[in-house]
């Protein structure tokens, strides 16, 4: 059994390729998943969270909007909405976000769903930037 598998991690606007990893945790609508090298092959939708990524034995992280994972025994791929690396998190950018979506849940006529949704990834983009 491979020890590594090639990740990429496809959004919208770019593809953020991390060669040879050694394993994937991340977040799917039924709780954290793992991958190693010589996964069995399956596709999981994916949640808003955390991406850990061990490689070289060091670990990295990210921050997602959720999206899909495509899982095959020698690589991975996530299609996912947003991929964040937590040195690119912008903390008082996140918290200003996350003040203006509080705000917003104080006015009857705004769409409630959204406003929680706009909390939920400002505080997921605040609990990563910890990782630092």
């Amino acid at each position: 059994m491979a020890k590594t598998f090639q990740l990429d991690i496809i959004t919208p606007t770019h593809v953020i390729s991390e060669g040879q990893v050694e394993y994937l945790r991340a977040p799917s609508t039924d709780g954290l998943f793992g991958v190693m090298g010589g996964h069995s092959i399956s596709t999981i939708l994916m949640e808003i969270g955390e991406i850990k990524v061990t490689k070289d034995g060091k670990e990295y992280y990210y921050a997602t909007n959720g999206g899909f994972a495509d899982i095959r025994p020698e690589s991975v791929m996530l299609l996912v909405e947003t991929a964040e690396k937590v040195s690119d998190i912008n903390k008082d950018r996140a918290k200003a976000s996350m003040k203006r979506a509080q705000e917003k849940l104080k006015d009857n006529e705004v769409d409630l769903s959204r406003a929680k949704a706009s909390i939920e990834r400002a505080r997921n983009r605040l609990k990563i930037t910890s990782r630092i």
